[in-house]
C-alpha cells in the first residue's frame, strides 16, 4: 500500500472511532447530569426514549460528519472548515431529533429541552477538543512511522515563501518542503537558495526531481506559468499519484465568497463583495453588549479574589492600562489586569525586543510577567476587564485586536486594512494558533475576518474562544 493511501486510511479509520467514543460520552453524559444528578423525573419509566434518540442522534452525527467530508483527508487540512462543519452537523442533529420525537411520540413523552441543550454543547465542545488531540497524537505517530508529505513548490517568490513556511507548521500532517522549483525552463539565477530554503532546479528538471525526492504533493506559486505548462505538469504526475494545486493569492477570501466558473473554455474567478446588512449590524450590536453585560457580571464576582491575587504577588496597581489604536487609529485606552512589575514600561531594553515584527510584538519568556501574570495570561483572565472597552463603545467582544501605538505605527500598507473595523478582545488569529503564529499569519486572519464577516463566523470564534482558554494553547 502507498504511504499516502495509507495515511489517508489511518486519519479517516482514528477520527471515525474517536467520534464515536467522544459522542457517546456526550449524550451519555447529559443523560447523567439530567436525570442522576437533578433528579427530578423517574428516568426508569422514561429511560427507553432517551436510549433510542441517543443512538438515533449518534449515528445522524457520524453520517453528517460522513457527508460533509470530515473523514475525508483534504478537508481536516482546515481548521476553520471542520469547525464549521462539526457544528453545523450536531445542530441540524438535535433539529432532527426533535421533529422525530414530535412527529412519532407528540402523544406519548417529548424529550427534555435541557437534555437536547447538554447534547449540543457536549458534543460540540468534546468533538473539537477530541480533534484538537487526535491531530497531534496522529502527527507524532506519523513521524515517527515515517510517513509525510514531501512538497515541492514551483516559484521562487514572496508567496511561495508563505505557502511553505505555512505549511510546515501544519499541525494534522508532517510537512516537508523539500524545495522550490525556479518557474522557467531556463534558470535565470545561480542563487540556490532562498530564504532558507533550497532552489532544486527548473521546470525541465520536473520528472528528475519527483523521482529523486519521492514528491507526492505540488504546489505551483506562480503567474509565469502558463497553460500549456500546467497541463504538462498535470501528464507528467497522472500515474504518480502526486497532489497538484495551484495558489491564486487570494489569501483574504472564503470559498463561500470565490465562485469558479468557465465561459467560452475560459477559467474565471470572481469574488463577491462584502455587503453587511443592516439586521447584521445590529445583531453584532446586541451580541457585544448582551455577552459584555454578562461578562460584566463575572468580573465583579472574580475582581476581589484576583486583586488579592495580584496585589500577594507584586506591589503595584491591580489594573493596567494602555492607548492603543481603535478603529480608524481613534485612540482609546484599554484595560487588562496587570500582569507585570510595576513600571514595566520603563524597561528601555526590554521594549526595543518587543516592538520587532519578526519577534511578533512579544516575547516568549518576558522577564517582567509575575507569577500571578503567568496564570493570568495562560487562562486570558488578564483580558477580562476589555469588557469595560465593550460597554464604553470602544471595542467589540470579537475583531481584529486592537494594537499598541508603537505597533499601529508600524504597519504596512495592505496590513492597514485591519483598521476600518472596531477592533476587539478575541479573534479569527487568536483561536487559530494564538501566540504561535507569525505577525503576518496574524495580518492575514485579521483582513480574512473583515473580508468574509458574517455572524456566523462571530459565534464561531466565540465558542472556538472557550476552547482555547480552557486548553491554554499558544498563550503566554
Amino acid at each position: 500500500m502507498k504511504l499516502k493511501n495509507k495515511k489517508v486510511k489511518i486519519f479517516a479509520i482514528t477520527y471515525f472511532i474517536f467520534d464515536i467514543i467522544f459522542v457517546a460520552i456526550a449524550y451519555g453524559l447529559s443523560t447523567y447530569i439530567k436525570f442522576v444528578l437533578e433528579e427530578n423525573e423517574d428516568f426508569a419509566a422514561i429511560s427507553q426514549y432517551y436510549l433510542i434518540y441517543s443512538i438515533i442522534g449518534i449515528s445522524l452525527i457520524l453520517i453528517l460528519f460522513y457527508l460533509r467530508r470530515l473523514y475525508n483527508y483534504q478537508y481536516l487540512r482546515s481548521k476553520i472548515d471542520t469547525n464549521n462543519s462539526i457544528i453545523f452537523s450536531v445542530l441540524a442533529t438535535s433539529f432532527i431529533i426533535i421533529v422525530l420525537n414530535y412527529y412519532f411520540n407528540r402523544n406519548t413523552y417529548q424529550l427534555s429541552r435541557i437534555w437536547l441543550i447538554y447534547t449540543v454543547l457536549f458534543s460540540i465542545l468534546f468533538i473539537v477538543s477530541e480533534r484538537l488531540l487526535v491531530n497531534r497524537a496522529l502527527n507524532l505517530v506519523l513521524k515517527k512511522i515515517g510517513i509525510k508529505n514531501n512538497i515541492l513548490i514551483i516559484g521562487v517568490n514572496e508567496e511561495s515563501k508563505r505557502i511553505a513556511i505555512t505549511l510546515q507548521k501544519n499541525s494534522i500532517e508532517s510537512n516537508e518542503i523539500i524545495g522550490f522549483l525556479d518557474d522557467g525552463f531556463v534558470t535565470k539565477s545561480s542563487i540556490r537558495e532562498f530564504n532558507g530554503f533550497r532552489i532544486l532546479g527548473n521546470l525541465k528538471e520536473l520528472k528528475k526531481i519527483i523521482d529523486s525526492y519521492h514528491i507526492n504533493r505540488i504546489v505551483i506559486s506562480t503567474d509565469k506559468i502558463n497553460y500549456l505548462e500546467i497541463v504538462g505538469i498535470l501528464d507528467l504526475v497522472e500515474d504518480k499519484k502526486i497532489e497538484v494545486q495551484l495558489s491564486p493569492s487570494l489569501f483574504e477570501f472564503s470559498i463561500s465568497r470565490v465562485k469558479m466558473f468557465e465561459e467560452r473554455g475560459i477559467l474565471f474567478i470572481q469574488v463577491k463583495k462584502v455587503e453587511i446588512s443592516t439586521i447584521d449590524s445590529i445583531i453584532k450590536y446586541l451580541l457585544d453588549y448582551i455577552l459584555g453585560i454578562i461578562l460584566f457580571l463575572g468580573f465583579l464576582i472574580i475582581l476581589p479574589f484576583i486583586a488579592i491575587f495580584i496585589k500577594a504577588d507584586s506591589r503595584g496597581p491591580i489594573f493596567y492600562k494602555q492607548k492603543r489604536y481603535g478603529k480608524n487609529y481613534k485612540i482609546i485606552e484599554i484595560f487588562k489586569f496587570r500582569t507585570m512589575v510595576a513600571d514595566a514600561d520603563k524597561n528601555s531594553m526590554i521594549l526595543n525586543k518587543i516592538y520587532d515584527r519578526n519577534g511578533g510584538f512579544k516575547i516568549r519568556e518576558d522577564p517582567r510577567i509575575t507569577k500571578a501574570g503567568r496564570f493570568l495570561r495562560k487562562t486570558s483572565l488578564d483580558e477580562l476587564p476589555q469588557i469595560l472597552n465593550v460597554l464604553k463603545g470602544d471595542l467589540s467582544i470579537v475583531g481584529p485586536r486592537a494594537l499598541a501605538i508603537e505597533e499601529g505605527d508600524m504597519l504596512k500598507d495592505w496590513e492597514r486594512k485591519r483598521m476600518i473595523v472596531k477592533q476587539g478582545i478575541t479573534g479569527l488569529w487568536q483561536v487559530s494558533g494564538r501566540s504561535d503564529l507569525d505577525y503576518e499569519e496574524r495580518m492575514k486572519l485579521d483582513l480574512y475576518y473583515i473580508h468574509n464577516w458574517s455572524i456566523w463566523l462571530e459565534i464561531k470564534i466565540l465558542f472556538l474562544t472557550v476552547i482555547h482558554i480552557l486548553t491554554g494553547k499558544g498563550a503566554y
